[in-house]
């Protein structure tokens, strides 16, 4: 998909697979406890959507790691990293008013407050 997505980089169909299939290996990695492999993906992500930061489809899973890896972060009890997670997140729903994904996540985060 990576080599896919370089090959094609304007092709929005071939991007929001590989967001997705990114966000999966994430959630995989957490799972196996391959943490610096988690933290690598999610970079990617970040990546992803800073380079097609109009594309919805891509702000959706980095999104969901976000989360993801805020909550793995209150497990591990590392608050900091939550912290800036937080942050991270806050500051993608304010950067994208509009999109309705990001609004129902700044509601999730609302609630939790």
């Amino acid at each position: 998909l990576r080599q896919l997505a370089r090959t094609y980089s304007d092709d929005a169909a071939v991007r929001e697979p590989l967001a997705m299939g990114l966000f999966n290996t994430l959630n995989a990695a957490k799972q196996e406890e391959a943490l610096e492999r988690r933290d690598a993906l999610l970079e990617e992500l970040r990546q992803l959507a800073r380079t097609y930061s109009d594309d919805a489809a891509v702000r959706e899973p980095l999104a969901k790691g976000l989360v993801n890896t805020l909550v793995d972060a209150k497990q591990e009890e590392a608050l900091e990293r939550r912290d800036a997670l937080l942050e991270e997140l806050r500051q993608l729903v304010q950067t994208y008013p509009q999109d309705g994904f990001l609004r129902k996540i700044d509601q999730l985060l609302l609630n939790e407050s």
